[in-house]
This record gives C-alpha cells, structure tokens and sequence, in this order.
C-alpha cells in the first residue's frame, strides 16, 4: 500500500469517528434538552397544585410536599438507582430463551393495562406524568431484574427522556382538550359526557402504548446488546411499532376487564 492510499485510508477512518462522535453528542444534548423541559413542565404543574392545596392549610402545603417526596423517591429514585448499579449487559448481547422471552413479554403487557387503566380514570395531567414515569421505571426495573442485566446508561436515558417527553405532551394535548366543548360544539348537550369518556380512554390508550413501546425497546436492548441494537436500529424500531401497534386492542380489551373486575371487588 503506497502511502497516499495510507493517508486517504486513515483521513476516511478519521471523519467517521468525528461524525459518529458529533451525532452521539447531538443525541446527548436532545435527550437532556428534553429532560430539562419535562422537569420544568411538572415542576411547574407541582408547584400550581401545591399552591392550591396551601390556600386551604399551610400544613396540608408541607404535607402534600412530603408524600411528593415520599412518592418520588420510592417509585422513582430508588428503583433507578437499582437499575443502575446492576451489572451491564455486554455489547454483543446475550439471546433470551422462548420462555424467558414470553414471562418479559407479559410483564411489559401487564404495565401497559395498569397504565393505561390508571391514566384514563385519574382526569389529571399532572398525575398521569407521574404515573407514567414511575409504572415505565417500575417495568424497567422489573425487566432488568429478571434478566440480571441492564442496558447502557445512554440507552437508559433515551427509555426514560422517551416516557417523560411522550407523557408531557400527551397531558398537554389532554389539557388543551379540556377546553373543548363537544356538546356545545355539535349543539348536542348529551354528547359532552361520551366526549369526556372518550377523551379519557384516548389518554389512557397512547400512555400505555408508549408503554408497550418502551417496554418492548427495553427487551431488544437487553437481548440484542448495544451493537447490535445499533447497527440494526432503524428496522427493529419499525418492527416494534408495528408490533405495538398490534398488541393494543387486546391490551385495552384486557385494561378495561381488569379495571371493571376491579370495581366490582370493591363492592
């Protein structure tokens, strides 16, 4: 090999390292731009709630701050924490045998109908981003325990910046639609209670197929490793939301038995 052919070979291998050093600090600065902005959004929509709760009772204001931070480090650090100080998976990956992956599948199922109950009863952006958040980081945790691995921290980040910015704007969308009168809207008054309902159970659809998404990108992460989830990325973030996509009717259908069983116990 003369040595222009050198020169060229090693200026080519030099411009795709740049690159894929440029591209990576770009996905780095998204994902912390929009968890910076999901984290002003609910701190903002905590702090509105807290000052309404303050105006019937100061100590009501304390109390409500102190199960906030109950609640938060419960469902949100502590599980985080553990997902980060367990081992990671190496960047080959390890497969998954059809049994392990059929119990994975079930768990990441059965987050996405609790999600999908609870964010349709609850009426409260606020509280349907900490839902979220917290049944998505409870899923994960779960997933990498049965496993006895977890994925990268940079894959770890982008699982959580993708609930917390999909929640933040499902809630906004919910929010803005408050606004909207169906019944005066159409000139129908009865048609207003079947908008609400129906805008409930939108809500509660699309958190829990954020849900089923998050929960099946956790599982190709922990089987397939970091290279070969990245050199086949495009393809298999394709097939998860075709399979996604597929597996919402059932899981609605089973959110809303679960959720009417529910209600019957209680009586």
């Amino acid at each position: 090999m003369c040595l222009t052919d050198r020169f060229y070979g090693i200026h080519t291998l030099s411009i795709q390292r740049i690159t894929l050093i440029m591209r990576k600090s770009t996905t780095i600065i998204i994902l912390i731009s929009l968890v910076t902005l999901v984290v002003i959004c609910v701190i903002g929509n905590i702090i509105t709630v807290a000052d309404k709760v303050s105006q019937l009772s100061p100590w009501l204001g304390y109390a409500f701050y102190g199960i906030l931070l109950l609640l938060t480090a419960a469902f949100i650090v502590w599980p985080t924490l553990r997902i980060i100080f367990t081992p990671e998976l190496e960047p080959s990956g390890e497969m998954m045998s059809d049994d392990d992956r059929e119990e994975a599948d079930r768990m990441v199922k059965k987050s996405a109908q609790n999600v999908f109950v609870l964010t349709t009863v609850s009426q409260n952006g606020t509280l349907d981003i900490f839902t979220c958040l917290s049944m998505n980081i409870s899923m994960i945790n779960r997933l990498v325990e049965f496993r006895g691995k977890r994925p990268s921290l940079g894959q770890i980040l982008r699982l959580y910046a993708a609930v917390a910015s999909s929640s933040v704007l499902i809630a906004s969308a919910d929010e803005a639609l408050d606004d909207i009168n169906l019944g005066e809207l159409l000139g129908m008054s009865g048609i207003n209670a079947a908008g609400v309902l129906l805008k409930s159970m939108t809500n509660g659809m699309l958190n829990s197929l954020v849900t089923m998404r998050v929960g099946m990108t956790a599982l190709r992460y922990l089987e397939l490793g970091s290279l070969e989830f990245n050199r086949n990325k495009p393809s298999i973030r394709k097939e998860i939301r075709r399979k996604a996509m597929t597996r919402m009717p059932a899981v609605v259908a089973m959110g809303i038995k679960n959720g009417i069983l529910g209600v019957k116990n209680m009586f």
